[in-house]
């Protein structure tokens, strides 16, 4: 009955043109990902419990782009994300051309094996990141909050980048034969 009435009265085009509309909102073509905007909705339904969030800050990216061309870029980053994450991982692209977040769905050391593999793919790819975490208490504070406090400790200048790295990931990285720097 909804669909004749909207037929009718010639809603049905508008509603598939706003659904359209929704999915490139939420939906990053370019890296393969969901955009800032789709993570922060997945972040208000989301159950509570504790949950390990990543910043990643791709390292020269803005001048990749200059010399290889946005879609050669592009190309690097999906390959780089191509590997498997779980289902209730949530990867989004965050404000900048060069930002990823992660919202991991389980323990820290779970987390750091696949930010050692998720290295060896950028590596792969003729990609780096920096990157720092922490963790979330789903329902007691803000995801915004925290990935801005994430984003506080990423954007501080001078320190080594082997610094940022808990000893479990070197060690992690060093099994898996990948420089630790």
């Amino acid at each position: 009955m909804r669909g004749l009435i909207g037929r009718l009265f010639g809603f049905e085009r508008e509603i598939e043109a706003l659904k359209v509309k929704i999915k490139s909102l939420s939906w990053d073509d370019a890296f393969g990902m969901w955009t800032r905007c789709a993570f922060l909705h997945f972040c208000e339904v989301m159950p509570r419990g504790t949950r390990c969030v990543f910043l990643l800050d791709f390292d020269g990216i803005h001048e990749l782009n200059s010399s290889l061309g946005y879609r050669a870029v592009d190309e690097r980053i999906r390959r780089t994300f191509s590997i498997p994450f779980r289902a209730s991982d949530v990867i989004a692209r965050w404000y900048s051309g060069d930002e990823v977040v992660i919202l991991f769905d389980g323990g820290l050391d779970g987390a750091l094996h696949k930010m050692a593999e998720l290295d060896a793919s950028a590596r792969a790819a003729d990609l780096s990141f920096r990157w720092e975490h922490d963790f979330w208490r789903v329902g007691e504070e803000p995801i915004k909050e925290v990935v801005d406090r994430i984003g506080g400790r990423l954007s501080r200048a001078g320190e080594p980048r082997e610094a940022r790295k808990p000893a479990r990931l070197r060690e992690l990285l060093a099994q898996a034969g990948s420089p630790a720097d």
